[in-house]
């Protein structure tokens, strides 16, 4: 390749090194530039490349607020700053007009259901992309009340996008696992897979699932365990399902929260202490797993416990762990422990509080939000190019 020497030069690499630190805005403008960058945007190294660069330095945690009547529930992002910004609306579709609960964010696409007519869309809000995923015809149900609960997230493996429902069989005492189906987006349709260990499996959760590592995670209740309590995992690529036995101080009745702790799978345990009403602590679970002669184990270590706290100011939302903090939304924390151990960012009585307890310095603080929050729905976020319209699938990126 002849260049002249009289004509300023970069080179591609340095290029995409710049390109990969703007926010998806830039690139989306950035698009009409030249077809090469056009065609750059679209390939999985780049995506993936951008998608790591905005995880790092530009973390976000998404949930929904409750607006007025002008405007319902919305979603809104919590900055590293711990501002709260607005975010666009869901495009018009016959599902926007429903209620809808989010049921996982992954690589930037966050899953929606809508809670009156059962049904799911992908969006990536940042490119402003949707799509509404077809429904499932089931082949059966039976006589009995189904309940059921939900994940979504992401193989690296299989570089594909999967929503997972387990339908259960609600009978009197014995709740089980009736039909399991998955979503891929590659595929764009709906199959039955086999239930495998989840044969004897009674299940105490109906809630959303904890993408991680290329899994989804929720807590189960296994007839084989002595105390009951069990994780439930869901490998995306392989579509099988693994039970995980859980930390054994853990009881059915305490708050668990699965989450995330330096690159590790956690479990965040609400615990009353001894002899109390109402003082309880927080202890932090680490999962690391090991693969001996014997074949897989989990090895669960407690890396925290909190100073006490009252009870009832945790119960508005579940704990959850960001930037090295445990958050949630309380409006009777500061009562309990007084001016002198919780620092406050607003003094005003309308405001929402989130308290943030650090795992480091086992400080507390509260910061105040105009915007009334639906806390049991958080999830991290950040913003990508993955688009919903034309997913790659090919080699992934590690």
């Amino acid at each position: 390749m002849v260049i002249d020497s009289n004509e300023p030069y970069i080179p591609s690499e340095i290029i995409t090194n710049i390109l990969k630190r703007l926010p998806v805005k830039s690139l989306i403008r950035f698009r009409c530039v030249c077809k090469d960058w056009k065609n750059l945007f679209k390939t999985q190294s780049f995506i993936s490349e951008h998608y790591r660069h905005s995880t790092h330095q530009n973390p976000y945690l998404i949930f929904q607020c409750d607006g007025c009547k002008c405007n319902p529930r919305h979603l809104c992002l919590m900055n590293r700053y711990m501002h709260i910004l607005e975010y666009p609306t869901l495009p018009l579709t016959d599902s926007s007009m429903d209620l809808y609960r989010i049921v996982g964010s992954s690589n930037g696409l966050i899953c929606l259901e809508f809670v009156r007519s059962k049904s799911y869309m992908l969006w990536n809000p940042a490119i402003r992309e949707a799509f509404q995923v077809p429904e499932f015809k089931s082949l059966k149900f039976p006589r009995f009340r189904v309940s059921s609960f939900i994940g979504f997230g992401f193989s690296p493996i299989v570089n594909d996008y999967k929503i997972v429902k387990v339908f259960i069989c609600c009978r009197w005492r014995d709740d089980l696992v009736y039909q399991v189906t998955v979503f891929s987006l590659s595929t764009r349709s709906w199959k039955e897979v086999k239930l495998g260990k989840l044969e004897g499996i009674k299940p105490f959760t109906t809630g959303y699932g904890f993408a991680f590592d290329g899994a989804i995670f929720w807590f189960g209740f296994a007839y084989v365990e002595k105390n009951g309590i069990c994780m439930l995992s869901f490998d995306i690529a392989t579509e099988a399902f693994t039970l995980i036995p859980f930390p054994r101080p853990a009881v059915l009745e305490d708050d668990n929260r699965l989450t995330a702790y330096e690159n590790k799978l956690a479990v965040l345990n609400n615990n009353r202490i001894e002899n109390t009403i109402d003082s309880w602590v927080f202890n932090l679970w680490v999962m690391e797993k090991c693969i001996d002669a014997s074949g897989e184990r989990w090895n669960w270590t407690k890396i925290y416990t909190s100073n006490p706290y009252l009870y009832c100011a945790c119960l508005l939302s579940p704990p959850s762990i960001w930037k090295n903090e445990i958050f949630w939304e309380s409006d009777a924390f500061r009562s309990y422990f007084g001016e002198a151990n919780v620092t406050v960012n607003n003094d005003e009585e309308d405001v929402e509080k989130l308290v943030l307890c650090h795992l480091h310095t086992n400080e507390f603080k509260m910061l105040a939000t105009t915007e009334p929050l639906l806390m049991p729905e958080v999830w991290n976020y950040a913003e990508s190019l993955v688009s919903v319209c034309n997913i790659h699938i090919g080699a992934s990126s590690s």
